[in-house]
């Protein structure tokens, strides 16, 4: 009597591999039709510019070998909203500015120089001055008589004081009043930044910062 070979294995067989094939069909469409999504940022530019006399922008230092320096401002040429900050270092220095005179100018003798403190900028006492602020980087359009990417005046009128001779070098190089204010500018949000790298304080109601 002969015995017939059960079938269920082979069909167990045929269904493993069915669901296996399955599968591997269905893995390998999942990962063929999905692409993968690139996103694209642009960091914003965070620049600016000293301001004096009325004039255009001066890009980087600037150093004043003038009787006189006036109206001092900064603007923000970046494209966004940044907070500002300027050092204000004065020296003799050559007309190319190569050379610098060892002595710093006496303030009490040699020149003059008038901040305004009372409208914007205040005094942080770590060598630089502060706008409270945020500079804006566009112009609101409703406002246009007002440039509102510059600070207000940080020095009304800064010059030598008259009758002072400036120094001449030994070998004849003829030193003058170096006026050279140095401007920096960072993010305004998030305050994070601001208070991290500068180590102020923010006044989280109206923006303000403050040491």
């Amino acid at each position: 009597m002969r015995k017939h070979a059960s079938r269920k294995p082979i069909l167990y067989l045929s269904l493993s591999l069915l669901f296996l094939f399955t599968v591997g069909a269905t893995l390998a469409y999942v990962f063929t039709s999905t692409n993968p999504v690139e996103n694209q940022f642009n960091p914003s530019e965070v620049s600016c510019a000293v301001v004096e006399n009325g004039n255009s922008p001066v890009f980087g230092a600037v150093v004043d070998t003038d009787e006189v320096k006036k109206d001092v401002k900064i603007k923000n040429t970046g494209d966004t909203d940044a907070y500002i900050r300027a050092a204000v270092i004065i020296n003799w220095a050559s007309s190319d500015g190569s050379k610098v005179w060892a002595t710093k100018p006496d303030p009490d003798h040699d020149y003059t120089i008038r901040y305004i403190l009372n409208n914007g900028w205040f005094d942080g006492g770590d060598g630089y001055y502060y706008y409270k602020t945020p500079v804006s980087a566009v112009d609101a359009p409703e406002t246009p008589s007002i440039d509102e990417t510059l600070t207000t005046t940080l020095i009304e009128e800064a010059k030598l004081v008259s009758g002072v001779t400036p120094p001449v070098g030994t070998d004849g190089t003829a030193y003058y009043l170096s006026i050279e204010i140095i401007a920096s500018a960072i993010q305004s949000t998030p305050a994070t930044t601001v208070q991290s790298l500068w180590g102020v304080t923010v006044n989280q109601v109206d923006g303000t910062i403050g040491k």
